[in-house]
């Protein structure tokens, strides 16, 4: 018993109150330009965004359907486009139009082989009430197989759509 109310107490320190809610529901639709060739997709997804502290938190990718060059469907991203990914989400208002920078870390196997994906970029957000917000968000992802010879890739991502509050 002592061990659950000393749990309790760390996650109210760790875990203070904030105005943004704890976790989000976030559909959006995306732009991919790049992809070696300068190819140009389109995805519809579904992520959770879970929220420790009023400035940070950490977003992974639930579904995605790209369409384009490379119709694919994945669940909790298994290829090129909605890799497995971690994303920190840092908020803040650098401006009045940024609200949160974004870092991208993710893996994917493509061929045989498994790519590190890393990148970041800006969100812009607008507070619709309730716990709620509809963002757009550019983003600039590398991706490395590590294998000698192959080809590293530059995308260019922006998403828009909204955070539910959960």
């Amino acid at each position: 018993m002592k061990k659950l109310f000393l749990l309790l107490a760390v996650l109210l320190v760790v875990l203070p109150l904030s105005a943004r809610p704890r976790l989000e529901f976030s559909p959006r639709g995306t732009l991919y330009i790049g992809r070696g060739d300068g190819d140009v997709d389109f995805g519809i997804a579904a992520d959770i965004i879970v929220n420790p502290k009023k400035s940070f938190g950490f977003r992974t990718n639930l579904a995605e359907m790209v369409f384009g060059d490379a119709n694919a469907f994945s669940l909790n991203g298994t290829n090129m486009y909605s890799f497995t990914n971690f994303d920190i989400l840092y908020y803040t208002k650098i401006s009045s139009f940024i609200s949160y920078i974004d870092i991208v870390f993710g893996l994917y196997s493509e061929g045989g082989n498994t790519a590190l994906a890393v990148g970041g970029g800006v969100g812009i957000e607008k507070y619709m009430g309730k716990g709620n917000y509809i963002f757009l968000e550019p983003t600039l992802v590398f991706t490395d197989t590590g294998v000698a010879g192959a080809d590293n890739d530059l995308i260019f991502r922006t998403s828009f759509g909204m955070k539910l509050g959960i």
